[in-house]
């Protein structure tokens, strides 16, 4: 999974070969087969065990958060260090959504974590703590929009760390739609 991870994000999709994954597994390309049925079953199982983690993540976020504004900020907290901790992920995600993004597998995770950010705004929104005059959909898809950008410019080994990013996304993105 970690060779198909790093051969899809750094070849794409669609120039990744199964000889390419396998020489990075060190072993043989016919192997690969024994696990899965095709290149689109590799991409997609790396793609939900990613998917998967962070659904875990964002449940326990909003379980243990002290209602729905704390909520959303420990979702931008997950969201982000799992940018960073799964960068092959996500990149293969951002720059492969044409392929990826139609898989079963795919959709089926897509829609969960949707549905647990839309509920959390919701719920900030029902509560008064969050603006009722933005919907909820459109705040859910600034707030991933610009949480997704980060890859392209943050550097784990520049000046600037994850946990000084989290600060300043959360105070950005989520000042502008509190009530307080």
């Amino acid at each position: 999974m970690r060779a198909a991870a790093k051969v899809f994000s750094e070849k794409g999709f669609s120039a990744a070969t199964v000889r390419d994954i396998a020489d990075e597994a060190d072993m043989l390309s016919g192997s690969l087969y024994y696990y899965f049925d095709s290149k689109e079953a590799m991409v997609e199982e790396v793609l939900v065990e990613y998917l998967d983690a962070m659904i875990r993540g964002y449940d326990v976020a909003v379980s243990e958060a002290e209602g729905p504004v704390d909520a959303l900020e420990q979702l931008v907290a997950r969201a982000l260090r799992g940018l960073v901790e799964n960068r092959q992920h996500v990149t293969i995600l951002q720059n492969d959504w044409h392929y990826v993004g139609p898989m079963k597998g795919i959709v089926e995770r897509q829609h969960q974590v949707e549905k647990v950010w839309l509920e959390t705004i919701q719920q900030g929104i029902d509560a008064g703590a969050i603006r009722g005059d933005i919907d909820a959909r459109m705040i859910y898809r600034t707030i991933m929009g610009a949480i997704q950008a980060v890859i392209r410019w943050f550097n784990p080994r520049g000046r600037v760390g994850i946990d000084r990013v989290i600060e300043v996304q959360t105070a950005i993105l989520l000042d502008g739609i509190r009530t307080t």
